[in-house]
């Protein structure tokens, strides 16, 4: 079975998933600090529920981010620690592509949206196949909906954790736009990134497309605030690839 974490968000989770990705249980809850008190024992009580062993995991999963910092690495620690210790493979996929996995269309552009802390969003861009289509951002809302009004004519679909939390914002900046331009919001739910995320991990692991142990890092779009100046660049370790999977 594969083993699935993430920690990217104060809604955190873990899953166990069949090798064709089908979630046949799982643990969610949501934090108010960065999940260090909730994930082990969620693991410990999801194995024991399905009266399994770590050590008789086909793999582990995990969420990369963007994120928290502190909760990103509890995630990415925890998941390295269970890889090393049962010796099987790790797989690592980017949050914002877990965001805009369930929600491709042909045709159409995903617009991914997670929270990024002093009101701001991380935002991702991903066409019909799951592949990016400009560099990810964070930005206030305002600012990335004006940058969507220059996106190719084609339906836009805001799709994440943070686009549900702002969806009236985002009806109101199009409102009198181009009816003839589907544009849509969809609802989210914490489980949402959880099942995308033992999909896409089952899909890689099937193709051996795991990731390296000893390399793998969280996927950061700025540093930090604590103890470094503020900046806007991005931080390249642990970027993820251009597909969603």
């Amino acid at each position: 079975m594969l083993l699935s974490i993430d920690t990217s968000s104060r809604h955190g989770g873990v899953a166990l998933a069949d090798a064709d990705g089908s979630v046949v249980e799982a643990r969610l809850w949501r934090s108010t600090a960065n999940h260090t008190a909730q994930l082990m024992p969620a693991v410990a009580q999801l194995l024991s529920a399905q009266g399994i062993r770590a050590i008789d995991l086909d793999g582990v999963a995990v969420a990369l981010g963007p994120g928290p910092f502190s909760a990103l690495r509890v995630g990415v620690s925890a998941a390295k620690g269970l890889a090393m210790a049962g010796g099987f493979p790790i797989i690592g996929v980017d949050t914002l592509a877990l965001e805009a996995r369930s929600k491709l269309v042909s045709g159409g552009i995903v617009a991914a949206w997670l929270d990024a802390g002093r009101n701001e969003v991380a935002a991702g861009w991903f066409d019909g196949h799951g592949t990016r289509i400009r560099d990810d951002e964070i930005a206030s809302a305002e600012t990335l909906l004006e940058h969507d009004s220059q996106l190719p004519p084609s339906p836009l679909i805001y799709s994440g954790e943070a686009a549900h939390s702002r969806q009236d914002a985002i009806a109101c900046s199009y409102d009198g736009a181009d009816p003839s331009r589907p544009i849509l919001v969809m609802p989210w739910t914490p489980a949402d990134r959880l099942w995308s995320l033992a999909s896409a991990a089952a899909e890689r692991l099937s193709h051996n497309r795991t990731d390296d142990l000893a390399t793998l890092q969280p996927y950061y779009l700025r540093m930090p605030t604590i103890g470094v100046a503020r900046r806007r660049d991005r931080v390249r370790q642990g970027r993820p690839s251009a597909s969603t999977t």
